[in-house]
């Protein structure tokens, strides 16, 4: 972490209203034509920079609490005319989310033109006005997200960002307390475009005012403190207005993309060629004033798209006046399929452009070129996933969280290492855990945050999750030799260390673990009460790490032990079990019955169990456990595994036993479906949650592994 000074600006904001929900402010300035000129720039949430009207970047780098990461970006080029206008959208959302944490809402940034300041926040040049455009009151997009998208634009939408001469009303901007700049450290990324290249549907819709059929999902039950804006004080709930809709095809056959006309109150659907993230983009041009709606997401659900699939609200709203539009989403979304809509009472919709510009890890595509197509494939989407899930940290899925998870970064960061190799982002990644100011609504001190920069505004931790955490720091010392930054994290690694003592049984066990203990998706996930053994053999391979880390074999001996009392404790009729419960009487009593095959793949994973020290299970594991599994009719009383984790463990088991050939036959048996879907990777098995979540990128390096 290098700390970061600007020459002249300061943080800066409209005064006494750094903290206003979904306030947002656009920032401006004129610069002449120049060579070697760049903007420094940091903002809390979130900037959107534009250069005479087209966008050009978004950020910052995100950083944990009480820490603002700093972009530098050449926008030389981007000085086309003799004065250019520089405008920056700040988004101060200040609610609790998992994606971009609760702060003060500043802009401070900075234009350099060989050396010189020509303009700067809290200095010169800078001024803003209030983003009146975009609806306030709005719901939440996600349960970990921020705010919906909604517009209410007249012809002169674009006027501050691309006319020299304009009358408007600024805000009276004023100095915000000191902030902790820090460089951004990792890749800048890649903003390419891609139009759609299909239209696979067309149609009519009709408005009903039955209610019955309106969702109050979760984003809708809340609290003003904690989550937003309450149910009441809401201007327009942009998910009742799709589902009061019934839409009716038309037409449901593929075509070429090609410009079309809407008529009043149709429809029409797009695809890209695969799954993207990014910025959705359009061009169109209305003969009267009319709402247009964009519906969006990644997969179909029977021929159509369902808003409530992932339970994020996929849906942007444009209230136009008559006339031409270029539009451009201020968040990134993900998705392979967008239907635009007209509703309106006589307005034509002429639609000449549908696209995505890509917010993606910029990197040259590594193809595999093996003489196994379905491999090639699937290796192909797992690059794709890579890229759409790593910016500035790690994301599980680009879509409805966007969020740094811990564990599924254990399996990101061997994919940014083998496919660049270099750890930039996993060090940013590691160092939002270790320097923050603590975490809002994370009331345990001692323990990490489950993902991170995120609140967490129901106090919800996963203890497991922080055990992942030093596994990975031992691998990402392996791959750098970064000592300095492990010596700075061994202060709170051992307070972590701390934490865990006090759960203890007098068996060395952790026991009665608190918060939400997570195994995995599956039914390993019922068996944690009590004696949890996956979690007991996960906490021993973590006091290994910190024994590796730290050279103390005193944490060596510790796991040992531990290790020992589970085999002891978990393992007869042939298999681990998942569970023990402390009855009445305080003897503890492992449940036979109930046992998952996620339990097995811990211990192997783990070293709980080798295949020299447990050779029957192996083999039991090694033909007759995987994916395929349900259609064999084998072994009913093992509950079976999901995706996460339990059959990526597998699937790292097999590499290190170098079983290539059954590897590769349970990698293009779980994987061939969604590449053929989404071209991405997905968090389960089936698209009923994220069909691009970034952990599932591993694969790649298994491949890589089996071409090699």
């Amino acid at each position: 972490m290098k700390p970061y000074k600007f020459k002249k600006a300061i943080p800066v904001w409209e005064k006494d209203k750094e903290c206003e929900i979904n306030y947002n402010l656009l920032f401006r300035t004129i610069i002449n034509k120049t060579d070697n000129t760049y903007i420094a720039v940091s903002a809390s949430n979130m900037y959107q920079l534009f250069v005479n009207g087209e966008m050009v970047a978004e950020g910052p780098a995100r950083a944990g609490h009480g820490y603002y990461r700093v972009d530098e970006i050449d926008i030389s080029k981007y000085l086309t005319r003799d004065q250019n206008i520089i405008m920056i959208c700040v988004d101060g959302y200040y609610v609790p989310n998992f994606y971009l944490i609760r702060q003060k809402a500043f802009l401070c940034a900075e234009i350099i033109e060989s050396g010189e300041v020509v303009a700067a926040t809290g200095d010169k040049g800078f001024d803003a006005m209030y983003h009146h455009d975009r609806m306030r009151k709005v719901a939440r997009y996600s349960f970990q997200r921020a705010f919906v998208e909604v517009y209410n634009y007249k012809q002169d939408y674009n006027a501050f960002m691309c006319r020299l001469e304009y009358e408007y009303t600024s805000v009276k901007l004023a100095r915000t307390e000191e902030k902790r700049f820090i460089e951004r450290e990792v890749p800048y990324p890649c903003y390419d475009e891609l139009a759609v290249t299909d239209i696979v549907g067309r149609g009519t819709v009709e408005y009903t005012d039955d209610r019955s059929r309106l969702v109050m999902n979760r984003m809708l039950k809340t609290t003003k403190e904690d989550r937003g804006y309450e149910l009441d004080e809401l201007e327009i709930i942009s998910s009742y207005e799709i589902e009061k809709a019934d839409f009716t095809f038309t037409a449901h056959k593929r075509k070429a993309f090609e410009k079309s006309v809407l008529s009043a109150n149709e429809f029409e659907m797009y695809s890209l060629e695969g799954e993207k993230t990014g910025f959705i983009k359009l061009e169109v041009k209305c003969s009267e004033d009319m709402q247009l709606q964009a519906v969006f997401d990644e997969t179909l659900v029977d021929g159509d798209i369902s808003i409530n699939r992932m339970n994020s609200t996929n849906v942007i709203i444009w209230n136009l006046t008559k006339g031409s539009y270029s539009l451009i989403t201020n968040e990134p979304y993900s998705f392979k399929y967008i239907k635009l809509i007209n509703n309106s009472e006589n307005a034509e919709l002429s639609v000449s452009y549908v696209g995505v510009k890509q917010f993606i890890y910029d990197m040259e595509e590594e193809k595999l070129n093996s003489t196994n197509e379905r491999l090639n494939k699937i290796y192909d989407a797992a690059i794709e996933t890579f890229r759409q899930n790593t910016l500035d940290i790690y994301m599980d899925c680009p879509s409805r969280e966007r969020a740094g998870w811990l564990c599924d970064s254990f399996f990101t960061s061997r994919v940014e290492y083998a496919l660049t190799g270099k750890s930039a982002v996993e060090k940013n990644f590691l160092e939002n855990f270790i320097f923050n100011d603590g975490v809002y609504g994370l009331n345990v001190p001692e323990i990490f945050p489950m993902c991170y920069p995120a609140d967490f505004w129901d106090h919800v931790f996963i203890p497991q999750w922080a055990m992942w955490y030093v596994i990975e720091l031992e691998e990402y010392l392996d791959r750098t030799n970064d000592i300095g930054f492990a010596e700075k994290a061994r202060e709170k690694l051992n307070r972590l260390i701390e934490y865990f003592r006090r759960f203890e049984n007098s068996d060395g066990l952790l026991e009665n673990l608190e918060s939400f203990l997570f195994v995995e998706w599956s039914k390993a996930n019922e068996f944690t009460k009590d004696v949890n053994y996956p979690t007991n053999m996960l906490y021993a391979r973590m006091l290994k790490a910190m024994g590796e880390i730290y050279s103390d074999d005193s944490f060596n001996k510790k796991a040992e032990k531990i290790e020992g009392k589970v085999r002891e404790q978990s393992y007869f009729d042939g298999f681990f079990h998942d569970h023990a419960i402390r009855r009445e009487d305080g003897n503890l009593e492992v449940i036979a019955e109930d046992i998952t095959e996620t339990c097995q793949y811990y211990a192997f994973f783990t070293g709980t169990a080798t295949v020299d020290t447990y050779p029957v299970l192996w083999q039991i594991l090694l033909n007759d456990f995987g994916p395929e599994r349900a259609e064999s009719e084998l072994w009913k009383n093992i509950h079976p595994s999901n995706a996460f984790i339990g059959y990526y463990l597998r699937l790292e088991l097999l590499a290190q036993q170098n079983e290539k050939e059954r590897l590769l036959k349970n990698i293009e048996e779980f994987f061939i479906d969604m590449v053929e879907n989404t071209g991405t990777l997905w968090e389960f098995n089936k698209p009923q949650a994220s069909c691009n979540h970034g952990f599932a990128s591993y694969v790649a390096v298994l491949i890589k592994r089996l071409v090699k």
